[in-house]
């Protein structure tokens, strides 16, 4: 190969290896090289070159690389950047933190437990998350392992009021800290009331008269509950404490309450915590029906006697919401009433009364009782035998007398609190007192410290727990004398107590007494009522009442109707009584029933239509009181009506 030749392939195998390195490593654009080539080597001089001596070489500038097109059409970088420098960059990012509750400047309570939630996050990887208050550390989490997104519960508890600056910091695996995440919140002394709820039992439920009504309630508060009342109708019936002098969170309590009253009541539980804050439940209404009639017993002194001749009648009737009257019947007719003046409290009555008959027979004599609610039981027949003179007395064999084995009632045993600091006494009545009604109890407390308050306890014999009579406030004393009039609710045998409280709560709790509830004296004999059993019926300027009266024995019961512009309403007599010359009684009413003018129907086999009567039912009507002034000789009733919406009339009723 000549000198030219070699010299041109050397000089086209720089070029192409120049080119294959810049595809390669794309340098920015080489400048222009400068090549020094041996003699031998040198192409042929141009003719225009004056010499043969060294020659500078100037190669183009390369483009920098095209990008490639793929078959999508798109286009691909033709430099990536590799996973390493990837790692290298984000590694210089801290991990993120979001703080979800409690909400910035939010009020919080001293000594309450707070929960600050947050969730962080780091592509390294979470190693822990720190809660600092007022630049303090007070909780430090370690994730369970480094993991990318982690949701913590830092706890703080403040000891001190006013601000304070919450801050949550995150690390990650580098050890590498979040932005700080800053919230303040303000601590009161008690930021909520305390809460109180009745957990059974629940909606309206009804009892009967005499049974036991367990209330299960719930108290809970930031800064401790310390005591949990039961009030019974709007008035204390009992309480319980903690323990603790501050309370507890979290206060569950069983209050028993025996059902004594007929009729509906309202029973709330009330909290207390330590900063003297209160709060009731949800009332719950307990409706206490008394379905029990009476015990009663009938006794004579004689079984025969003769014409006009009087024999000695004794009844006896006990019940536990109160004897209303005690009745004698002959027969079917009643020959005796006597009425109680004080049936709420006459739980047991007994008397005695002639009776006597002109006419010679067999006469049947049977006693009913009467309770306060108005259910009545008879006692079993005795039968007498009026003789004519000269008749032989009838022998009769011997009446079974059933036996019964007394069973030995319960006694309740209070159970004492340990000795504490203050002391209580009952000054009056005196122990095992009796026939005192009301009771006026003088009680007092004493104490190193200062009082509180001094109670007056009571509860009967059979009563599960005691219930809490009066409260009189010590004002910071250490000896405070109280003074409290009792009425209880029947005769039987109750037992009182005395407590001092004072201000570091300390119970001392007074002697028992017990003593005898009396009952009212024996009401004299009243005459039998007048009988107004049947249909009345009274015109008023807009219809008509209709009334349909049943006696029982001196109560007042039926049925009412009345017709006022077209519009027929029924009611029932629900409540009523007769005194002497005057007849009250309640009426109540269901919806209101008013025909449609125009009846519609359906065709019948004949081809006749056959009415269907279509009502509307309006609102109940409003409930009706009347108040009447009886005169028996004319059979009518001169009443004055009022009604629930305070309207007033009159009405003249005739018997039908």
């Amino acid at each position: 190969m000549s000198v030219p030749t070699r010299a041109r392939f050397a000089i086209g195998s720089a070029v192409l290896l120049i080119i294959i390195l810049g595809a390669c490593t794309a340098p920015p654009p080489p400048a222009a090289a400068t090549a020094t080539l041996s003699p031998g080597r040198l192409p042929a001089a141009p003719s225009s070159s004056p010499s043969a001596g060294p020659v500078l070489v100037a190669f183009p500038t390369l483009p920098p690389p095209s990008p490639t097109f793929s078959a999508a059409n798109t286009v691909t970088p033709a430099a990536t950047i590799t996973s390493t420098q990837v790692l290298t960059a984000s590694s210089s990012l801290g991990p993120v933190v979001q703080v979800v509750a409690p909400a910035n400047n939010a009020l919080v309570s001293l000594n309450q437990t707070v929960y600050v939630i947050a969730t962080v996050a780091s592509d390294n990887g979470i190693a822990r998350v720190d809660l600092s208050a007022d630049g303090i550390l007070v909780h430090s989490e370690n994730a369970p392992s480094p993991i990318s997104s982690f949701p913590s519960i830092l706890s703080w508890t403040p000891t001190q009021i006013g601000n304070h600056v919450l801050r949550v910091v995150a690390y990650d695996v580098n050890n590498l800290a979040s932005t700080p995440e800053d919230l303040t919140v303000t601590v009161v002394p008690d930021a909520r009331r305390p809460l109180a709820n009745i957990v059974f039992p629940i909606g309206q439920p009804q009892v009967e008269l005499g049974n036991i009504v367990r209330v299960q309630a719930v108290a809970s508060d930031d800064v401790g509950v310390t005591q949990f009342d039961l009030l019974v109708d709007n008035q204390l019936y009992t309480y319980v404490t903690t323990q603790n002098p501050n309370g507890q969170a979290f206060f569950p309590a069983v209050f028993v309450w025996r059902a004594m009253t007929p009729g509906s009541h309202t029973l709330v539980v009330r909290s207390h915590d330590s900063q003297n804050q209160t709060a009731d439940s949800s009332p719950l209404k307990v409706f206490v029906t008394d379905s029990h009639p009476p015990a009663v017993s009938l006794a004579l002194d004689r079984t025969s006697v003769l014409a006009n001749e009087p024999i000695s009648v004794t009844i006896t009737a006990v019940d536990i919401s109160g004897i209303q009257r005690v009745e004698l019947w002959t027969g079917r007719e009643i020959s005796g009433t006597i009425s109680s003046s004080s049936a709420a409290r006459q739980t047991y009555m007994t008397l005695q009364m002639p009776w006597q008959s002109g006419a010679p027979g067999d006469y049947t004599l049977t006693a009913r009782a009467v309770n306060a609610n108005g259910n009545y039981k008879e006692s079993p027949p005795q039968i007498v035998s009026v003789l004519r003179p000269g008749q032989a007395t009838p022998t009769r064999g011997p009446t079974p007398t059933p036996t019964r084995t007394p069973l030995l009632r319960p006694t309740m045993t209070p159970t004492l609190q340990p000795p504490a600091p203050p002391s209580a006494q009952i000054n009056q009545p005196t122990d095992r007192f009796s026939n005192l009604w009301p009771i006026r109890v003088v009680f007092s407390g004493q104490g190193n410290a200062e009082l509180d308050r001094v109670e007056l306890w009571g509860y009967y014999q059979d009563q599960l727990s005691p219930q809490l009579i009066c409260t009189i406030e010590a004002h910071a004393t250490t000896e405070r004398i109280g003074q409290c009039d009792w009425s209880p609710m029947g005769a039987g045998l109750v037992y009182l107590f005395a407590q001092a409280v004072d201000v570091y709560d300390q119970i001392g709790r007074s002697a028992i007494i017990s003593g005898f509830i009396g009952i009212p004296n024996t009401p004299t004999p009243t005459p039998t009522p007048a009988a107004i059993s049947g249909r009345w019926t009274a015109t008023i300027p807009t219809g008509q009442y209709v009334a349909t009266v049943r006696m029982i024995g001196t109560a007042v019961r039926g049925d009412f109707k009345t017709v006022i512009t077209g519009t027929e309403t029924v009611g029932r007599i629900t409540s009523g009584a007769i005194r002497g010359d005057r007849v009250t009684f309640h009426v109540d009413f269901g919806p209101a029933t008013t025909p449609t003018a125009a009846p519609t129907g359906t065709p019948t086999a004949s081809g006749t239509v056959a009415p269907t009567a279509t009502a509307t039912v309006p609102p109940s009507a409003p409930s009706l009181d009347f108040d009447c002034g009886l005169d028996s000789t004319a059979s009518s009733m001169d009443c004055k009506t009022k009604d629930s919406r305070g309207r007033t009339g009159t009405a003249l009723f005739k018997r039908e």
